[in-house]
């Protein structure tokens, strides 16, 4: 059996398309919907997943990197792309060859960006990001209008847009860092239009923002998680029910396994390395081994933790997750069927399995994280298995 046949994520591209049409008609125009695709998808498939959200009606993609900008250019999408991370001056080539727009807040990148858009004849659009409070990525406000200045001198570039980045939205329900963050923004473009300097696009929203904050939305949101079909958080599940009160997310990635072996556990026994699990009493234990560890992205902080779903019922992890196998308890559900599991059959360690669901916030409590990383993690050689109501097909993750 080979390596793709053992475990795989089926990802729903009606589900994208579904989440995409939702959050579109919660948005007011001339608001443009931008959908983040960094990091795969978010362990979705990069191409595949930007080419589904473009045809549901997203207006902007957003990247992480100028190389995931030209992936997604030759994979034919048109819509306009943002390169959200940091980009190094030896990489400007690559983004006047894009055709992408990049968000900026270093001097000698945004000269790199002129230089390599003059030679083309195709000045490059910049996004200058202003630091409000999250302290990663931005220049100072007070810095704003110099730097505005900067760019407008510069032969090359074209300043489009100004940003920022939220801090803490999406972790409760008090936002008044979130609202202090965007009167932040808010005095930045005041400083620039003292100044005549006239910016097209504004924008600062992530999906909880753009779910529980409507004042945050401006020109342009960047929904990640969402499109995905996951909320945020607990929080900001429970605030959408007033504040976007029709807005429907469906999850879109499941995640897959077959039994590679089932044995026979003696009373006592011990499983793993570290023998962190026994069995106690009489009873003979039966195990399924699981061909995923945390090679594939399922962590080892799952040692002991939660279960998979197998035949719709829970499996109990036993011992350390090792590096490409896993150890579950099959022991119950075998009484429960009267039928002995075999190996070949499907495991569910992520989605749905008859009337069970594991989500990924529950996978990631039990992992002790949170369900970006879990989704973003699932490794690329993991094939991601496409499907919506007409047909499956198998894509390998780039």
């Amino acid at each position: 059996m080979t390596a793709s046949l053992w475990t795989w994520c089926d990802i729903n591209d009606g589900a994208l398309r579904a989440n995409v049409q939702s959050l579109r008609r919660a948005l007011a125009p001339p608001t443009r919907l931008g959908i983040v695709v960094k990091s795969d998808a978010y362990g979705h498939g990069l191409s595949d997943s930007a080419t589904t959200f473009a045809a549901a009606g997203a207006d902007w993609l957003i990247v992480h990197t100028p190389a995931e900008a030209d992936h997604l250019r030759d994979a034919g999408i048109q819509v306009p792309i943002l390169v959200c991370g940091p980009t190094h001056a030896e990489q400007a080539a690559g983004v006047v060859a894009a055709e992408a727009r990049v968000v900026v807040f270093d001097r000698d990148v945004i000269r790199a960006l002129g230089d390599a858009g003059h030679r083309a004849g195709s000045p490059v659009r910049v996004h200058l990001k202003v630091e409000t409070g999250t302290h990663r990525q931005g220049v100072a406000i007070d810095a704003v209008v110099d730097m505005a200045r900067f760019i407008l001198a510069t032969e090359g570039v074209e300043l489009e847009g100004v940003c920022t980045h939220f801090a803490d939205v999406e972790d409760g329900e008090d936002h008044a860092f979130a609202r202090h963050q965007l009167a932040g923004l808010d005095r930045a473009r005041d400083f620039l239009r003292a100044a005549g300097i006239h910016i097209d696009l504004c924008h600062a929203a992530s999906s909880a923002a753009t779910i529980v904050l409507p004042e945050s939305r401006a020109d342009l949101v960047r929904v990640g998680i969402a499109a995905y079909g996951m909320w945020p958080s607990d929080a900001i599940e429970h605030l959408a029910k007033t504040s976007m009160p029709d807005l429907r997310l469906q999850p879109a990635l499941a995640w897959r396994a077959r039994v590679a072996q089932v044995k026979d556990m003696e009373p006592g026994g011990s499983v793993g390395y570290g023998r962190t699990w026994h069995a106690r009493g009489l009873q003979v234990r039966r195990l399924a081994i699981l061909p995923v560890g945390y090679h594939e992205g399922f962590p080892r902080t799952r040692s002991n933790a939660g279960h998979v779903l197998l035949r719709g019922m829970s499996a109990p992890v036993r011992g350390r997750v090792c590096m490409n196998l896993l150890m579950v308890d099959v022991t119950e559900i075998e009484h429960a069927t009267g039928a002995p599991v075999q190996a070949g059959e499907v495991a569910t360690l992520l989605g749905v399995d008859g009337r069970a669901c594991i989500r990924a916030d529950q996978f990631a409590d039990w992992a002790a994280t949170i369900q970006y990383e879990i989704i973003a993690r699932i490794h690329p050689c993991v094939p991601r298995r496409r499907h919506d109501s007409r047909c499956m097909t198998e894509r390998m993750a780039t």
